[in-house]
């Protein structure tokens, strides 16, 4: 009875182990120059720190990053044990107020972070009436009156608040970065049977132009990237679901079967029938 009791125990704990959690969330104000954090030398332990300027400004460097200032209307992004630091120099304004949180999570919940700071760099817009701020704030009120500590809420939230930031960055990149707006396109609309013409004309550039950019940037042409990202979700539902492999097909933003079974058996060397057998 104990090893049973004991093994239910262990199968409950371990969806909650690998939630994303949130530590802590404040809200503080300085104005002496000795204000001055070196990240390297910070242990910790591994998770992501959000800090938003709500009024006045903060130095912040990171190693192969350009230095920046992080006034009201943005956040900084960083790990702790990471070559960066931030201070009050002589060049920032007082009183530097911030609000900043501090969450942990499993390599999945890391990998949109990184995703993050790869895209955009550690200077994050945060408008304060966007979605991203209004859920910081509200968490912060959740920590201040000790409510909502439930780690499903908690989990929920730490998302919430990355998707939230990263459609800011998106938002404010469809007009000066529109490589980047396209590639958050293909990303989140693969599904969809839509053409690269059809996304160039939505981006407003040529799609020699929109080939020609995101393959210098991203190293594989748009049409690699999305003919990867279809094809791994249909890897997916074949190992995942009992969907008829034309509905396999379609789910995925194929236009047609015989473009999805010639695109799958290049890409993985196995037709998608035989894929499907294998799972069996």
């Amino acid at each position: 009875m104990q090893n049973v009791m004991s093994g239910l125990r262990m199968k409950f704990q371990t969806p909650f182990q690998s939630l994303p959690d949130i530590g802590l969330v404040q809200t503080e104000s300085y104005t002496d120059e000795s204000y001055f954090w070196d990240n390297s030398i910070r242990d910790q332990g591994p998770g992501v720190v959000i800090q938003q300027t709500l009024s006045g400004s903060v130095f912040f460097q990171k190693e192969g990053e350009s230095p920046a200032y992080i006034e009201p209307g943005y956040c900084m992004m960083f790990a702790y044990g990471e070559p960066s630091h931030y201070t009050l120099n002589e060049h920032c304004e007082r009183p530097y107020k911030l609000r900043w949180i501090y969450m942990t999570g499993n390599s999945g919940f890391l990998s949109i972070v990184n995703e993050i700071r790869e895209q955009f760099g550690s200077k994050l817009r945060m408008r304060s009436k966007g979605e991203a701020s209004q859920l910081l704030h509200q968490l912060h009120e959740d920590f201040e009156h000790g409510m909502n500590r439930d780690r499903f809420y908690l989990a929920d939230s730490a998302h919430r608040l990355l998707v939230a930031l990263y459609r800011e960055q998106i938002a404010g990149a469809r007009g000066y970065d529109p490589i980047a707006y396209g590639r958050h396109l293909l990303e989140t609309q693969y599904r969809s049977p839509r053409n690269l013409k059809e996304w160039a004309q939505e981006i407003g550039i040529s799609r020699e132009h929109f080939t020609r950019e995101f393959k210098q940037r991203y190293q594989e042409s748009p049409a690699q990237f999305l003919r990867r990202l279809r094809l791994e979700h249909a890897q997916v539902l074949l190992h995942n679901h009992t969907l008829r492999l034309p509905d396999v097909a379609t789910a995925s933003g194929f236009a047609s079967e015989q473009t999805f079974y010639r695109a799958y058996k290049s890409y993985f060397g196995v037709p998608a029938g035989t894929q499907r057998k294998l799972k069996l």
